[in-house]
């Protein structure tokens, strides 16, 4: 489908279109927003590409109701706030062909197809998804940087799921599980279809994404076993809490062997646990080393604003190293 004619546009601030990065934005939802209004230096943004066409308000770049347009403009960088839906699976299997690079949030995509950043990487491509696991905790750039000074990683264990958190928390309060959904969807942390949040489909995707951070290993994401939080006895989270407990989807990775072993699981946790203190939308990871001290990190995992902050800052990588 051809460019809109007079389509309106996001503003984008004159100093960002200065410089020789060309860029197309893919998506412009709670996250593609919140990213568009802080470009770093370096990035042009060319078009912006939306599944369903809608008034972004007055400037300068032109609005495209078709993935393919924007594609069609050979961009030198593809910037992908989609959701993981087949449009956006196909879009960055053309950006990669293309030679584009590619920034990205999209956990379930990029946790499926292993072979799109060794594409990207044997072209000679940047393939960025830092926002991918954690939001704004910096989980797979500190697994990186631990690997990349030599430190053993054997376990990584998680509350990866802001949007699964925020539910757990208000269910604790004893909210029934359809208002906490209602209220998280208000608060812009969970989809329209729940669905990969609640069942530990999004936790299971990046557990994926670690583990190759980690070992350089690809699990299957259908292979990890997970829980439903749709599965708990109405009133359970509740009555953990009087107990002075809480209850929280954890995500497990261990090395065993030459694999690895990985899980998703409703965990009760007490007071003394890092993921007791992780609350609302937030992520809490603990990384545990062979023969040194772990790592823990913790911070807001869900939303759009740490979520295009993470991406941002890939983006800020990008250009110092390709710009």
């Amino acid at each position: 489908m051809a460019p809109l004619d007079n389509a309106p546009s996001l503003y984008i601030p004159a100093a960002v279109r200065g410089r020789a990065m060309r860029a197309v934005l893919l998506g412009c939802g709670t996250v593609g927003s919140q990213l568009a209004a802080r470009l770093p230096q370096g990035v042009a943004i060319e078009a912006i590409a939306v599944r369903r066409w809608r008034d972004l308000g007055k400037g300068a770049v032109r609005v495209l109701d078709n993935l393919d347009a924007a594609l069609d403009l050979a961009p030198d960088l593809v910037i992908d706030a989609l959701p993981g839906c087949t449009e956006a699976e196909t879009a960055l299997e053309r950006a990669v062909h293309a030679g584009a690079h590619v920034v990205s949030a999209n956990k379930a995509v990029i946790a499926r197809r292993p072979d799109l950043e060794r594409a990207a990487r044997e072209k000679g491509r940047a393939f960025l998804y830092s926002a991918a696991v954690g939001g704004g905790v910096p989980v797979l750039e500190t697994v990186g940087a631990l690997t990349a000074r030599g430190r053993e990683i054997t376990t990584v264990k998680g509350v990866v799921n802001g949007t699964s958190n925020f539910v757990l928390d208000r269910l604790s309060k004893g909210e029934r599980l359809e208002s906490a959904v209602s209220a998280a969807q208000a608060a812009g942390f969970a989809e329209a279809d729940p669905s990969a949040d609640l069942d530990g489909d999004d936790a299971a995707a990046k557990l994926v994404l670690v583990a190759r951070a980690a070992w350089g290993i690809d699990i299957d994401p259908d292979s990890i076993a997970r829980q439903s939080i749709r599965d708990l006895a109405p009133g359970f989270a509740a009555k953990a809490a009087r107990e002075g407990l809480r209850i929280r989807q954890v995500g497990r990775l261990a090395r065993v062997g030459g694999g690895v072993h990985a899980a998703v699981r409703l965990e009760a946790v007490s007071a003394d646990s890092v993921f007791y203190r992780v609350e609302r939308e937030g992520n809490g990871v603990v990384i545990s080393l062979k023969d040194a001290p772990g790592v823990i990190l913790t911070g807001k995992g869900a939303g759009g604003v740490p979520t295009a902050a993470s991406m941002a800052g890939d983006l800020v990588r990008l250009v110092a190293e390709h710009g």
